[in-house]
């Protein structure tokens, strides 16, 4: 977790966040868990709790899961859950799993294993290029408070990155599906807020101007970098307006999900399957429980296949890349 504010050259690093786990709860709304696992400090269980609490709260997090190396005594943790932070060891947390579901801690997904993961981070490892995709799709995506913003920077770190993506390397393309479920995560908060201040009958000219506004933080926002980018325009003789690239297209996508926002989480699980699969041991049970969970949902490949081409196009990507992806996502 790094600082809020950003007036050093180098990122501050405040504390680490073992895991950070996302929920849909309602109409495109998410729910955010953080866990802290097994710290070695001599920090009493209450204490912990109280850190938890701070970091909940700083992160805009909504609850908080704190699992011990020894079981706490009734009395932190009945004063833990008054700030919305579950103190457990070992045992009651995985007590606490299978209340939620009785297969808990069950291996039934490429998502389901930390071995998998470590492999997914391996792909940042050994490509240094993708250094900030990683910080970005992993620590500021997750806790991000203004989609829109982490957004436009995922897209300037592709069009950064774009001549480093090889279409035949796992590795990259295991990135690749990454970005594309963070992607999802935010539009999931995203199309939620367009949804809200889109109308049927509004003209296409009336939804672009609102959706600039909103995909730059604001009319006063928008309106500063316009300024900004027109007396830019004067000095290099050059004309153009303030967009996001390839902004027909993004447009188009905009549309598109508004049909269903309450849908856009499901792509990003899927996405993110797609990662872990590219860089994990090929398995037919997961691969069959990730087709059914396709068929189930047509959005999901729609949505998906839409995303994939603006990224592509926006990011300046190679068109082999967007191809291979495609073909994962309707070949599985």
């Amino acid at each position: 977790m790094c600082s809020t504010s950003d007036l050093s050259d180098s990122t501050e690093v405040l504390t680490d966040l073992d895991v950070v786990g996302v929920e849909a709860v309602g109409d495109g709304g998410l729910r955010r868990t953080i866990f802290d696992c097994k710290s070695t400090g001599k920090m009493s269980s209450v204490n912990r709790a109280f850190w938890a609490a701070g970091v909940k709260a700083y992160t805009g997090c909504d609850d908080a899961h704190v699992i011990l190396r020894s079981r706490a005594v009734s009395n932190h943790r009945l004063s833990a859950l008054s700030v919305n932070v579950d103190l457990h060891d070992e045992e009651s947390f995985k007590a606490l799993g299978k209340t939620i579901d009785a297969a808990f801690p069950a291996d039934d997904c490429y998502q389901a294993s930390l071995d998998r993961w470590n492999s997914l981070y391996d792909c940042y490892a050994n490509n240094k290029w993708a250094e900030t995709t990683f910080d970005l799709v992993r620590n500021q995506v997750p806790l991000s408070q203004a989609p829109w913003s982490t957004f436009r920077k995922i897209l300037a770190e592709l069009r950064r990155t774009r001549g480093e993506f090889d279409p035949n390397k796992e590795m990259h393309l295991a990135i690749y599906f990454e970005v594309l479920a963070s992607c999802f995560l935010l539009w999931a908060v995203m199309g939620r807020d367009i949804r809200r201040f889109y109308e049927p009958t509004m003209k296409r000219e009336e939804f672009e101007k609102v959706l600039g506004y909103y995909l730059w933080g604001g009319k006063e926002s928008f309106e500063m970098r316009q300024l900004l980018r027109a007396k830019t325009a004067e000095t290099k003789n050059s004309g153009g307006t303030l967009e996001l690239p390839a902004w027909a297209k993004l447009l188009s996508f905009s549309g598109l999900i508004v049909n269903a926002p309450q849908r856009i989480f499901e792509c990003a699980f899927a996405c993110r399957e797609f990662a872990l699969r590219a860089v994990s041991p090929p398995n037919a049970e997961f691969d069959q429980k990730l087709q059914e969970h396709l068929k189930d949902n047509s959005r999901i490949r729609q949505f998906s296949s839409s995303l994939n081409e603006y990224l592509t196009e926006a990011g300046g990507l190679p068109r082999d890349l967007a191809k291979r992806a495609d073909g994962l996502l309707f070949d599985v």
